[in-house]
């Protein structure tokens, strides 16, 4: 069993072209090169595959046989080599996206028929979760490219900032005239709060933006619930304050089903609260095309405000 199966591309070519520099030159490299290596392919074979006749190279009994074998299979392999370079070349085939689906109804909705209509050969499969299953997924090989909320520690992602998004604390009037409109840190944390998770998502950033990092966060968490939609319909239910993303609930606001608060602080500037929302993928991906046309489509305003 031959180590190296170069030096048969080199007797294939040899065969094809007549002569070490023509063979060279379709191989890209030197006229030496190609005599080395099928001496090296003579010597591990124990027979001789050519003889020289004057500038030419021609093949012995055994060499032609063994072109011919090789003309059985080396063209079918060559063709199936280029094939999978073209792949490789052209936007066309499976790219699988995640991300959470309020932000992504929001931000990536209107991305995708631009991308769809450029790449007509691309096809794009797209799951909604949240960050941690995401980050999960992506190691494990089974999305290529996710829109996070939250930003991924794993050592194996590339990271860029692609969005960001404001929170606002909301709350259905028929609460607010039950509990009172609340406007200090001191009445906010009397109130009761519905929290995305354990570690406060979106309310501990907007409360700290309001109020500022000595001030104790609310306690008094009702519910944790790992989807805004339900969080906002619980606000609106008058369950409590939800802290949610502006592009969220501005319906629900415009509408009047919920009221926007507006803390009062003793701070000299009111930052406004505001996320990153981040796009990953693995170090390790294969930079294909259809994986790049899909990751620079979704970095491209991202690069533009830069």
């Amino acid at each position: 069993m031959l180590g190296n199966h170069e030096a048969l591309w080199t007797l294939w070519e040899v065969s094809r072209a007549g002569t070490y520099a023509g063979a060279a030159a379709r191989l890209g490299i030197t006229a030496s090169a190609v005599g080395q290596q099928l001496k090296a392919l003579e010597a591990r074979l124990g027979v001789a595959l050519f003889e020289r006749v004057g500038r030419r190279a021609r093949l012995t009994p055994i060499g032609a046989a063994l072109v011919e074998r090789l003309g059985e299979h080396l063209p079918a392999l060559d063709t199936a080599i280029e094939e999978a370079a073209e792949a490789q070349r052209s936007v066309r085939g499976e790219v699988t996206l995640g991300g959470p689906w309020p932000f992504c109804r929001f931000w990536l909705r209107p991305r995708l028929p631009g991308l769809l209509e450029q790449h007509p050969d691309l096809r794009l499969s797209v799951r909604f979760e949240v960050s941690s299953l995401l980050t999960r997924r992506l190691l494990g090989g089974e999305v290529d490219l996710a829109i996070m909320g939250t930003l991924p520690e794993a050592s194996g992602l590339e990271v860029r900032p692609i969005a960001q998004e404001g929170f606002v604390a909301v709350a259905a009037p028929a609460y607010l005239r039950r509990q009172g409109t609340p406007r200090t840190a001191r009445d906010f944390g009397s109130h009761r709060f519905v929290a995305f998770d354990s570690d406060l998502a979106m309310l501990e950033p907007w409360w700290r933006a309001a109020f500022g990092a000595k001030e104790p966060l609310p306690s008094q968490v009702v519910c944790h619930i790992t989807n805004l939609d339900e969080m906002l319909a619980l606000a609106e239910a008058g369950c409590g304050i939800s802290v949610l993303p502006d592009y969220l609930v501005e319906p629900a606001v415009r509408s009047g089903r919920v009221v926007a608060l507006e803390p009062e602080s003793g701070r000299r500037s009111l930052r406004r609260p505001r996320g990153t929302i981040w796009l990953a993928w693995r170090r390790a991906t294969a930079l294909t095309a259809r994986f790049l046309a899909v990751r620079d489509w979704l970095l491209a305003d991202t690069e533009a405000r830069t």
